[in-house]
């Protein structure tokens, strides 16, 4: 059985304007480790798409122009079907760090992202969760984000399986 089996492959976020999203999306998705591989910015229907290649499988998130005669409504976040917020793994709490001042410091003061969160402690997700939180223009929430305890409990299910 292929190692990347079940690994996400692709997300598409529809932006109102992906030209102006991308100014947003650009210096995060390469702060990330995603190239620029395919876009299309006139005529049709504009998009972009943005990807990783680990496992020998793409990692793709693509941008594409929503039909902007359906507003999104920020405050519907809990509805049944909806986008709540994508995380994005960080190497280390200094990773975290790091993403906020270089890229969503600059670009919240361009006006093109709101911070919603510096990179804070969490402890009520899980253990060693250090995360900061951020929208996009069009106010699409995302999170990047450590969680040591993660790694902790991979090592302990590992320990399980070798002693069967």
């Amino acid at each position: 059985m292929s190692s990347h089996r079940g690994l996400l492959h692709h997300i598409n976020i529809n932006v109102s304007n992906v030209i102006h999203s991308s100014k947003f999306y650009g210096p995060m998705l390469r702060y990330f480790g995603y190239e620029l591989v395919e876009a299309k910015h006139d005529g049709g229907w504009p998009y972009e798409d943005w990807t990783r290649w680990e496992l020998d499988t793409p990692h793709m998130i693509s941008l594409s122009s929503a039909d902007i005669s359906q507003p999104f409504a920020r405050e519907a976040r809990q509805s049944v079907g909806r986008f709540n917020h994508m995380a994005f793994a960080a190497a280390d709490r200094a990773d975290v760090d790091r993403f906020h001042a270089e890229v969503l410091v600059p670009l919240a003061k361009e006006g093109l992202c709101e911070i919603e969160d510096a990179p804070v402690d969490c402890p009520e997700y899980g253990e060693g969760y250090y995360a900061t939180f951020f929208f996009d223009p069009d106010g699409i929430k995302y999170e990047f984000v450590i969680v040591p305890g993660y790694l902790k409990r991979k090592q302990e299910r590992e320990k399980r399986e070798s002693k069967t």
